[in-house]
């Protein structure tokens, strides 16, 4: 009997995980990933500007090239054009590190709700909106929002399968074409750290969310102690799926990663 064929991503890696981890099946319905349109703020416009492509170039580069040639040639016609070219990329620097260093999301941290640790259906597949740091083939890069599942294997690791779609912003740019296709981010139990229940801000929109905190190992670091906290936002799209994520997380994870900790924000260590 002739297996059919699966055909790869346009960034090189299969639709389903390999064997090893667990995940993979012959055959699978249609994937129809979630979609949203977020309403234009300083976040959202620093997140594009800086991944969104102009010849090669992010709109992020042009526009700070923009402003240094703004401020040169004021150099030759009235002294505060370039006094006030230099504010502009002063703050532009400021602002753009300091969202940056957020995933460009803001996370309020509630109260965990009750519920009783239930397994996930490994065929279950739960619509969310990923922000963290994802890979794919020896690659990484960091995302925020990204459409995409929720899913728990045989082995009960985690997994989040999400989607870089082609895009164009502001009709003269478009995401890099080496990033198009499936990214992804698997941890098992024992890595996470915390489990936090509340709400993610990002585009203008408030959203129910986890935020869960794994330990990752470096494998490049020369460092003895080459392992970091990573975190990892979960936008769900209604609360019965975020009771139901919690639920699976409560299963296995370690009882210390729901107790409260001193601080809770956004900041991407």
């Amino acid at each position: 009997m002739k297996l059919p064929e699966i055909k790869p991503s346009p960034n090189g890696k299969y639709e389903a995980p390999p064997p090893s981890s667990g995940a993979f099946f012959i055959q699978q319905p249609r994937t129809e990933f979630p979609d949203d349109q977020l309403r234009p703020s300083f976040p959202t416009l620093f997140y594009n500007f800086s991944r969104h492509r102009l010849a090669g170039a992010s709109l992020l580069r042009w526009l700070v090239g923009l402003l240094l040639i703004s401020a040169l040639i004021g150099l030759l016609w009235h002294w505060w054009v370039t006094g006030l070219c230099l504010s502009i990329l002063v703050a532009l620097f400021i602002a753009f590190h300091y969202w940056r260093r957020r995933d460009f999301v803001t996370f309020t941290a509630d109260p965990l709700p009750p519920v009783s640790p239930r397994d996930l259906d490994v065929k279950q597949k739960i619509p969310v909106f990923v922000t963290g740091r994802f890979t794919v083939e020896n690659k990484w890069q960091r995302y925020t929002w990204l459409p995409g599942f929720y899913r728990t294997f045989a082995t009960r690791e985690r997994a989040l399968l999400c989607r870089v779609q082609n895009q164009h912003f502001l009709y003269i740019s478009q995401w890099p074409a080496t990033e198009i296709g499936l990214w992804y981010i698997f941890f098992m139990p024992s890595q996470v750290q915390q489990v936090q229940w509340g709400r993610l801000t990002f585009g203008g929109k408030t959203r129910l969310a986890l935020a869960i905190t794994y330990r990752v190992q470096q494998p490049k670091s020369r460092q003895p102690d080459n392992f970091r906290d990573e975190n990892i936002y979960l936008t769900v799209q209604t609360e019965e799926d975020g009771h139901k994520i919690l639920a699976d997380l409560s299963r296995d994870v370690p009882a210390s990663a729901f107790t409260p900790k001193p601080s809770a924000s956004a900041t991407r260590q």
